[in-house]
């Protein structure tokens, strides 16, 4: 069960930096309201029966403790970011087939990086297609564990990438490395988060031009206007379906 309080404090230390003392004083006054509403919701969840078909099929753990979600207040996570990060839930497999198939691509030139790759379902998927190597970016070392045990266990006989990696880190400070890239986002992270990696995106392929393609899987509208007005991406693809996105470097 998500531990409400827990976010609290840093919350309130967060909005004090940002928004200075008089505009922080005059939010604390909805603060217990979302805290209700977060408490409430989650209240209303059950923790997670039997293992879903995914992990039964292959024998992993990719699922959420409470109805296929995993609250990152009841993870310990030494990053100030965890504040802006968006509670763990798995891709499910057809969504993520049908976004992955919408590239038209030569999936053997490119590597897969999946931003807040949590328990590592994605990756598992990922590794059906060809790709040159697989890595995972999860700053819970919790989950971290977790996915590596899964790609350690995983059972497919139609597997076509062996490299993989989960790495415990925040993708927020990560270099992405200069060669040709499939970055997939499912909904990992808060906007002003989502910003400051597009940042790092675009300073990297100024850097080292190379093809490179975003798949954002549950955008939200400030989302998409983030990616659409970066002089570096065009969007290529919505569908609203399976609520995806997917952007082409430019560079």
């Amino acid at each position: 069960m998500p531990r409400v309080a827990k976010t609290i404090i840093p919350r309130i230390k967060k909005s004090l930096r940002e928004r200075g003392l008089v505009t922080s004083f005059c939010r604390s006054f909805l603060l217990p309201v979302h805290l209700f509403k977060e408490y409430s919701a989650a209240r209303a969840l059950r923790p997670s029966g039997s293992p879903c078909e995914f992990d039964r099929e292959h024998g992993v753990d990719t699922d959420g403790a409470y109805e296929g979600w995993t609250y990152l207040s009841d993870l310990d996570i030494p990053s100030e970011n965890w504040i802006d990060g968006i509670d763990y839930l798995a891709i499910e497999p057809t969504r993520f087939k049908f976004a992955l198939a919408s590239l038209d691509i030569a999936y053997e030139g490119y590597t897969f990086i999946d931003f807040g790759s949590g328990k590592g379902r994605a990756l598992l998927l990922a590794s059906e297609l060809p790709f040159k190597r697989i890595l995972g970016l999860e700053f819970s070392p919790q989950l971290h564990k977790i996915s590596q045990e899964n790609i350690r266990r995983y059972n497919s006989s139609t597997q076509r990438c062996r490299e993989i990696q989960s790495l415990n880190v925040d993708f927020v400070n990560f270099q992405l490395p200069p060669e040709a890239s499939i970055l997939f986002f499912f909904n990992p992270c808060r906007t002003q988060v989502l910003a400051k990696v597009v940042v790092e995106i675009g300073r990297s392929l100024r850097r080292y031009p190379r093809s490179t393609y975003i798949a954002y899987v549950a955008p939200t509208l400030e989302q998409d206007r983030l990616l659409v007005s970066a002089d570096f991406l065009e969007k290529i693809c919505e569908n609203k379906v399976f609520n995806f996105c997917l952007y082409r470097s430019r560079l």
